[in-house]
């Protein structure tokens, strides 16, 4: 994902299509296998819309990678919200709020620059695969016949 930034993020623009597609199917399968009249509807509404924004996004790789950095962005930003009222609630605020204000900020560059937001989500998912694969492969080795403890 670091070496090839721009195909990473196309690739991650239609991941997000099929997991959204995906959603929508397991909602229509839950709308074929409940029996509660009441919420039927709106799941089979909601699986019919998330089965065709998953096949929209799946074929307008554009339009998916500026709706995860949508998403992405407007995360941070309630994220910081978030903090700052949680600062005022427990009373850390010289630690809560200007983690708040920073991480706001940070949500909102992702959603007004698009470069910024591009790369932050292409190297935060590039970290947390490497660090992934290191307590795999250590959790790998760890679990080896004879090395248990």
């Amino acid at each position: 994902m670091i070496c090839s930034p721009a195909s990473s993020f196309a690739a991650l623009g239609f991941f997000f299509g099929l997991v959204i597609l995906l959603a929508g199917i397991a909602e229509l399968l839950r709308v074929t296998s409940s029996r509660n009249a009441a919420n039927r509807g709106w799941h089979l509404m909601l699986g019919l819309v998330d089965l065709l924004l998953g096949i929209v996004l799946m074929g307008h790789i554009a339009a998916s990678e500026v709706i995860l950095r949508m998403i992405v962005g407007i995360w941070f930003l309630f994220g910081g919200i978030s903090l700052i009222s949680f600062s005022r609630t427990i009373g850390w605020a010289w630690l809560l709020m200007p983690g708040g204000i920073i991480t706001a900020i940070f949500g909102l560059l992702i959603i007004f620059n698009t470069a910024f937001g591009s790369v932050t989500i292409i190297v935060f998912t590039a970290i947390a695969f490497i660090i992934t694969g290191i307590f795999n492969a250590w959790l790998g080795y760890i679990m080896k016949p004879g090395l248990s403890r």
